[in-house]
This record gives structure tokens, sequence and C-alpha cells, in this order.
């Protein structure tokens, strides 16, 4: 996210002790080339909305989005059809050093959604718009405090995660291109295919079957920047029928086809 051009009383950039905040707009339609960031990046939107390439994957963030970016983790930008405003979050990791748990956790990319802007985030844009000294010790006391947040979350999903679960994600990952169903991966985990169906919603947000196309699609994406191979060859190796149910899944997914997804992100690539 560059600075942003008008953003209202928030100043453009503001360093605080272990951070610099940006302020960030984007008009419609706007394209952000790939890049990176040399220490970790947390993105909150204020209003609009982007979707965000990275791995393979595309991260939908409409307004109330919290994201987390590992450092050196390439990614690029496609945004919508609206002028979108936004706050990003560069941190310096040496910041928490002898913090291991806050350490890992900013080493994990993360998507979370809010019903709206959160609160800390509207706290954070009129703490940085006052611009005097407590301003600047109250908006570092918010950032330290987010940081927090996303540790401790990111330590409760590592220590409640059942050992049947890890086995589960290793089939799903290991074996995504060939016909699995619920009921034989549950068997491999050892649970019931019921248990199955109800923890890995709680813990991904998504169905096994949903989890398993996006699996899929990863692979597939990942091909067709490496590749100069036909489309309908690249979803028949990522475990679609045909290429037809492929390009239909990928646009939902992604929101364009696959040859635009080639087409854009290697014009992105270029322009960096």
């Amino acid at each position: 996210m560059r600075p942003a051009r008008d953003t209202g009383a928030m100043p453009p950039r503001l360093q605080v002790p272990g951070f610099t905040v940006t302020a960030g707009l984007h008009g419609p339609g706007e394209v952000l080339p790939r890049h990176r960031h040399d220490g970790p990046t947390i993105c909150c939107v204020l209003t609009g909305r982007f979707t965000e390439y990275s791995g393979g994957s595309a991260a939908d963030c409409t307004e109330g989005t919290v994201k987390l970016m590992p450092a050196g983790e390439p990614h690029w930008n496609r945004f919508a059809g609206c002028e979108t405003r936004g706050v990003m979050v560069e941190v310096d990791r040496s910041r928490f050093r002898g913090r291991p748990a806050v350490l890992r956790a900013l080493d994990e990319r993360r998507h979370v959604r809010y019903r709206g802007t959160p609160g800390f985030v509207r706290e954070l844009v009129r703490e940085a718009g006052r611009g005097d000294e407590p301003a600047l010790v109250a908006v570092e006391g918010l950032l330290l405090e987010l940081v927090a947040q996303l540790a401790r979350e990111a330590a409760g999903r590592r220590g409640d995660r059942p050992r049947w679960l890890a086995r589960a994600e290793e089939v799903l990952r290991g074996r995504f291109r060939e016909p699995l169903s619920v009921a034989g991966v549950a068997e491999v985990a050892g649970v019931h295919p019921a248990t199955l169906a109800r923890g890995w919603r709680r813990e991904h947000g998504r169905s096994v079957g949903e989890s398993l196309r996006r699996f899929r699609l990863e692979a597939a994406a990942a091909e067709l920047l490496a590749t100069d191979d036909p489309i309908a060859e690249i979803a028949l190796r990522a475990g679609f029928y045909d290429q037809s149910h492929f390009t239909n899944s990928f646009r939902g997914w992604m929101r364009v086809t696959p040859g635009e997804y080639r087409q854009a992100s290697r014009g992105a690539a270029e322009r960096v």
C-alpha cells in the first residue's frame, strides 16, 4: 500500500518505536505491481476493497479486514472499482527480540475480517491525526496491543489443534490431485467423518471439499506463473476433470480467468 494522496487528518507516514505507519489511498481499478517488504506488514482496510495475490492464493480484503504479510513474501494487489483507503503498518522484528511467540506470529500469513472497522483501528487513525507527543505514545500502545492480539490468537490455534486434524491436512495437501472423499480422509485420520467435517470447518473456515478445491487451485495458479504449459494440461494435473470446470472455479476464486491471471501477474512482475 503506497502513501495516500489525501486521507484527512492522518499524516501520510508516521514512525513510532518498532513501527512505521503509512496511510494509503488507491483509485478504482488500480493495480499495485508485485513487490515485497523487508519486514512483516499489517494492513487494515478502512473503506473500499482489493484482492491480494500471493503464493498462488487470493485474499479478498474488504472494510474491516486486518491482514498480516510475513517479511519477504512477494505479492501484488488489484483494487476494486471504488476508492480504497487503509493503513499499512511495517513492523521492525528487532522490537520483539527475545519474544519468540510474537516472532512466530509475525512469520505467519493472517487474514482476519471484522464487521466494520475495528475500534482499535479507528482509535489509531484518530490518535495519528492529533500529531502531538501523547498521541505518538498512544499509537505505539495500540500497535503493541494489535501485535499481542495476533500472537495470542496464533498461539491458541497451535495449542488447540488435535493430532487427527494434522493427519487429515497431510492427506489433503499430499494427495489433493487424487479423487478424495470426506469418509476416506477421515478413515486415514482415525476419526468419524462428521468429526472431521465439523473440526475442519472450525479450523479452516471452509469445508473439506472447499479446501480440496483450494489446494488444487493454488497448485494450478503456481503452474500458470512458472510454466507456459497449456491451461487444459495444468487443469488436469491439478485434479480438475476439464478446463471448463477449472476456469469456472478459478474465476470464482481469483475473480479473473486463468489466462487473465497469468497475463496480469507477469505484467505486474515486469513493472517492479
